[in-house]
């Protein structure tokens, strides 16, 4: 048993952030290494199931369920319940320094190690913006009730969260107008076969959704664009105009990693590409050898797009966590840690959900598009909860 003090630091608490804090508390309650403490900080209260955010909008008690409170995520860790060694900190990272970290509320915590799991933000409906649990509900709770009051309904953006929320408003108001806009020339990523976006698309005309492709719609910079009925036409490139009370875009997430520039300025050498995402190696550390103690899993990466799905970040999160034990293990072992790079395999698998009763699937070697088949996986796979039962084993039981 070691008595080291080893404080690791893990900033925001994604779907890579929990699986890296869970995975190192339990190897410190089990592992030898009771005087492991990790500190996870979060610019919101709250870990929100953003999967889920398609069928939230159109049921409202399914939205409830998505929010997870972060400040006894851990609790079921500790070694010794009577003196914990875990905190939460609600508050924003605001820059990064060689040891320490400081925050909004301005604290500066020294670390031992490092990881940086602040992921990428989408707009709202696909995310919320709250910060503390309370508005978050109601800001969930909001967002439902103008869906419902919308009676035209633009989407703009055919990812597959685009297809979704098209899908689940289409399947659950029939009688509203529902668009789907996408700028390439089919729906979903281009890495995944044609089938699969002839398939979406015509099981959305099923829901009642009309969908229109290589389509750019020219979006006003003024307009906020934050789930609110807001009658609007907006012009697409091909001089079409749409006309909606509701505009939703899902047109790609935000990255915001601005507490690197005093890191980088220190060094006076770039940590971050073009459009913000931090730099890694193999082994997912920060892309500089002075930092191999800082880490950087998930959306929030420079890694190429096939890997900026859940599953992926949760892969690079494991990967992160083994490398973290093995430098941590390293010095009652007497010798250097060797580090595993992480596989570096994208994604080969989608799972769309078209509604409660549709979808398409690309996986295993099958494409189901057009296909009952793609329904039945679609369904059962993922339509069925959007994968929020998994997601619960992660948190504490929930109060009655």
């Amino acid at each position: 048993m070691s008595a080291r003090e080893i404080h690791v630091i893990v900033v925001g608490v994604s779907v890579a952030g929990i699986k890296v804090a869970k995975t190192l508390a339990t190897f410190g309650k089990t592992g030898g290494y009771p005087n492991l403490r990790i500190t996870l900080v979060d610019r919101n209260a709250y870990h929100y199931h953003a999967l889920g955010a398609p069928r939230s909008i159109v049921d409202k008690e399914f939205g409830k369920k998505l929010i997870f409170p972060l400040s006894t995520l851990l609790t079921p860790h500790e070694a010794d319940p009577y003196s914990p060694k875990h905190r939460f900190i609600h508050a924003e990272l605001t820059s990064v320094s060689a040891t320490n970290v400081i925050l909004s509320d301005g604290q500066s915590l020294p670390f031992d190690y490092l990881v940086l799991s602040t992921g990428a933000r989408n707009r709202l409906p696909a995310n919320l913006r709250s910060s503390t649990l309370a508005d978050a509900q109601e800001e969930a709770a909001r967002m439902h009730d103008t869906v419902a009051r919308a009676e035209s309904i633009l989407v703009v953006g055919g990812g597959a969260v685009g297809v979704e929320m098209a899908g689940e408003i289409g399947h659950a108001y029939p009688d509203k107008s529902v668009t789907l806009v996408h700028s390439g020339p089919r729906l979903l990523p281009l890495n995944f076969k044609p089938a699969i976006s002839e398939g979406a698309v015509a099981k959305l005309k099923k829901v009642g959704v009309t969908v229109y492709l290589n389509e750019k719609i020219s979006i006003p910079a003024d307009t906020p664009f934050d789930c609110t009925i807001r009658p609007l036409t907006l012009t697409g490139v091909s001089g079409r105009e749409y006309t909606s009370d509701l505009q939703i875009l899902v047109t790609g997430t935000q990255l915001h990693t601005e507490y690197m520039e005093s890191l980088e300025s220190a060094l006076g050498t770039p940590l971050r590409d073009a459009r913000g995402a931090l730099l890694v190696n193999k082994y997912l550390q920060l892309d500089s050898p002075q930092f191999t103690n800082i880490f950087v899993p998930g959306d929030v990466n420079n890694l190429p797009a096939g890997a900026k799905f859940a599953l992926k970040a949760a892969e690079q999160a494991a990967s992160v966590a083994q490398n973290l034990i093995a430098l941590i293990k390293a010095p009652e072992a007497g010798k250097p840690a060797v580090l595993k790079p992480w596989d570096g395999s994208l994604m080969n698998l989608i799972l769309v959900p078209i509604g409660r009763n549709m979808g398409v699937f690309q996986g295993m070697g099958l494409t189901l598009g057009n296909s009952w088949w793609g329904d039945v996986m679609a369904r059962n796979m993922k339509g069925k909860d959007y994968f929020l039962s998994q997601k619960e084993k992660d948190f504490p039981p929930r109060k009655p």
